[in-house]
């Protein structure tokens, strides 16, 4: 089985932090998002990886390599000059998916489902699509997937079926996808909108698997601390990680002055310092940046930078 991780967005909403790095590259706790997924991916034994870029390119190649150090086989599709929207970049990816069930994770969230389950839920309901999603209290505001009592989606954001026995249930951003799905893909846009939407109103196969895990977008500055404060301290835990006892990264050849404080949750990345008597709460110390003076809720950036969230 291959997987592709959709790496090509351009982390508009994340600005500045992604004016020079994509989104999926950015780390958290020290470790490139796209890392982990890699990472997890491998322990569900996927190691057949496909990566669609667009924005920046070079940084994820450059990271990546063709994934050998990850224990991965790793290939590109370039989206050039345009990017293509999630339907379109898995459409011109099809040559390098195969011929046979394939995943699809977004590349700008903290989250490490249960692959081995959503698998099999997919294959067992003989479903040409199965959306992974997540428990919500605030589904019905920011677009629900409404799935019946056999998990199969019967309304998507606002198309389909208004009915009370409907369980409501906010997308994560994985997919598993059939070779049949491919036909219904637009050249240019979104999977959810070309494809899903229409499946949805003629009753089609679409089915959605819950997971229960934890999952952290990291669409804005303020969602992307709250994911590296989270790991940090313990309050998230994702597969493959086990945060320190004291509930506060400290990256390699990161230093501390010995009259700091670090609260619970933040993250000194590597090669970071942190100056005398600063006291740092719930903060992100990105990687070759200074802290030189004591803050709360916020980002410290290489270049000298601070956003406050």
């Amino acid at each position: 089985m291959r997987a592709m991780i959709l790496a090509a967005g351009l982390g508009t909403r994340l600005r500045p932090l992604t004016e020079h790095t994509p989104k999926p590259a950015l780390p958290v706790v020290d470790v490139p998002n796209i890392v982990r997924t890699m990472a997890h991916l491998r322990r569900a034994g996927i190691t057949e990886i496909v990566v669609n870029l667009h924005h920046r390119p070079e940084v994820l190649r450059a990271l990546l390599g063709d994934g050998a150090a990850l224990g991965v086989s790793i290939a590109f599709s370039e989206e050039s000059p345009e990017i293509l929207g999630t339907g379109g970049g898995i459409l011109r990816a099809r040559s390098l998916l195969g011929d046979g069930t394939f995943c699809v994770i977004n590349g700008d969230a903290l989250f490490a489902p249960d692959l081995e389950a959503a698998v099999a839920a997919h294959r067992s309901s003989g479903a040409i699509a199965t959306m992974v999603v997540r428990r919500d209290p605030d589904a019905e505001r920011l677009g629900a997937v409404g799935i019946d009592g056999c998990n199969r989606v019967r309304r998507l954001v606002d198309t389909g079926a208004e009915r009370a026995d409907l369980a409501l249930h906010m997308f994560t951003g994985v997919h598993i996808l059939e070779p049949e799905i491919f036909p219904l893909l637009p050249e240019n846009g979104c999977i959810v909108r070309g494809a899903y939407m229409p499946l949805v109103l003629r009753g089609g196969p679409l089915c959605a698997h819950v997971d229960r895990g934890a999952f952290c977008d990291l669409g804005t500055p303020r969602s992307y601390l709250e994911a590296n404060v989270g790991l940090a301290s313990g309050r998230v835990r994702i597969a493959g990680y086990e945060p320190p006892q004291a509930g506060v990264h400290v990256g390699e050849g990161a230093i501390l002055a010995a009259s700091c404080t670090l609260g619970e949750g933040t993250v000194v990345e590597r090669r970071a310092r942190v100056g005398d008597g600063v006291v740092l709460e719930r903060c992100l110390v990105r990687a070759g940046a200074f802290a030189d003076a004591s803050a709360a809720d916020t980002i410290f950036c290489a270049d000298g930078r601070r956003i406050q969230v």
